[in-house]
């Protein structure tokens, strides 16, 4: 708990609140240009379908650079005071990395809960149709929330490793990249990289329909197999990451 304490105090200054401010507002213009311009009724009554979808396509892009830059930030001070030794002299760099990872984690799960409560507000002031979808939001969060804890383990393994951050955050552009590309492939495709598993896990889909021209917007359950395979992307990075860091420590 100690370390988990440091690492929140150590973030104080790393001007980590206008990183997630500025995803906020990237996510809310895009949504606003996407889905709020010119909608009708028959949009609105899909309004919470379209909304989801649209969140976990943005995800996809957006996500794995913004959680890069997040755990970069965190990481750097180590790096440019050179202070992991001196850290290992009162823990091990076990620990030290599951505190990191404790961060990362609690950090993002609480991104998931503002981004939620944003798009409540969102959803109610553009009169969306019905209730609002708590379950389905709910269960959209956790998903978001379990690929960028895959990514994220990632990501610390390569912001501990090396001291020039720059490795990191081309890693979290690329895989935006990839993440976002992955979704025009077959399923097999998407589901070997692991960026695309923002689209692999919506809990909304879309028909279209070439002869009317008209998208269906439609409720759907995240595969078995991706939250398994998400899982196993998770235990994958951790323990290369963490491999990699104790050797290099040693």
């Amino acid at each position: 708990m100690k370390l988990l304490r440091l690492e929140f105090y150590k973030c104080r200054r790393r001007r980590l609140l206008p990183v997630c401010a500025g995803w906020l507002g990237v996510e809310l213009l895009w949504i606003a240009a996407a889905l709020l311009h010119g909608m009708d009724e028959t949009d609105r009554a899909a309004g919470w379908q379209m909304l989801l979808y649209q969140l976990a396509l943005i995800d996809a892009v957006t996500l794995p650079v913004v959680l890069s830059a997040l755990i970069s930030r965190e990481c750097e001070m180590e790096h440019a005071g050179v202070t992991l030794k001196l850290l290992e002299t009162l823990t091990t760099p076990g620990r030290l990395y599951a505190a990191k990872l404790a961060w990362y984690a609690l950090i993002t799960a609480g991104l998931m809960c503002v981004r939620a409560a944003v798009f409540v507000l969102l959803g109610a002031a553009a009169g969306f149709a019905g209730t609002v979808p708590a379950g389905k939001l709910m269960l959209f969060s956790l998903m978001s929330w379990g690929v960028s804890m895959a990514i994220g383990a990632l990501q610390l393994g390569l912001s501990l490793c090396f001291a020039n951050q720059a490795a990191a955050l081309i890693s979290g552009i690329a895989g935006g990249f990839a993440g976002l590309m992955s979704l025009f492939f077959p399923a097999w495709v998407q589901r070997c990289v692991p960026w695309g598993y923002y689209g692999r896990l919506a809990v909304a889909g879309v028909d279209w329909n070439a002869a009317t021209r008209v998208s269906e917007f439609y409720w759907r359950r995240p595969e078995a197999a991706d939250v398994a395979l998400t899982a196993i992307w998770f235990a994958v990075f951790l323990a290369a990451g963490l491999t990699a860091f104790i050797r290099k420590e040693m």
